[in-house]
């Protein structure tokens, strides 16, 4: 009985973020209807490495590639201060950022919530096309089916338009 209590109390949430308005989107959703208090919350954010074979194709210097992660990272830092508003609003104030970088982002989620022995996981949907997400893939997918706990698959009310969309009816 008291495995059972200590477990309740462990409740581990990996929330996977990026800078969409989808991945803040199913944050504010996760505390609007999952949360509880006694939940330990990680936030999950990967740092898309280019591969090191495409780089040395594209002849990225070991100096350039150091400076896109310095942007990345300013680019992590930006994000951290404005979802660290965002999950206050909903008064929570303990909450642990992990951010990692790698070149597959659906991996590095699954290896962040096998660690953190998580309960859980919540991550947005860009809400591709079935075409689209075969070619390319898709990071809630990848989730979904390798993932050894459940996922919570949180879609954006009003997604935004896909670049090439906006770029149509502009012109």
């Amino acid at each position: 009985m008291a495995d059972t209590k200590a477990a309740a109390n462990d409740f581990a949430v990996v929330i996977a973020i990026d800078a969409s308005q989808q991945a803040e989107y199913a944050i504010k959703y996760y505390f609007e209807h999952l949360h509880k208090k006694k939940n330990k919350i990680v936030l999950v954010h990967v740092i898309e490495l280019p591969d090191m074979a495409h780089a040395r194709q594209v002849y990225l210097s070991p100096s350039a590639l150091a400076e896109l992660w310095k942007e990345e990272q300013e680019k992590c830092k930006r994000l951290q201060e404005h979802l660290t508003d965002v999950i206050k609003s909903h008064g929570v104030t303990d909450v642990t950022l992990r951010t990692q970088g790698g070149t597959k982002p659906g991996q590095v989620i699954i290896a962040t919530a096998t660690e953190e022995k998580a309960s859980m996981i919540v991550i947005g949907t860009r809400g591709m096309g079935k075409i689209r997400r075969t070619v390319l893939g898709s990071v809630s997918d990848y989730v979904v089916h390798h993932s050894a706990c459940p996922v919570i698959v949180v879609r954006h009310p009003n997604p935004p338009a896909p670049a090439s969309q906006t770029e149509e009816k502009s012109t």
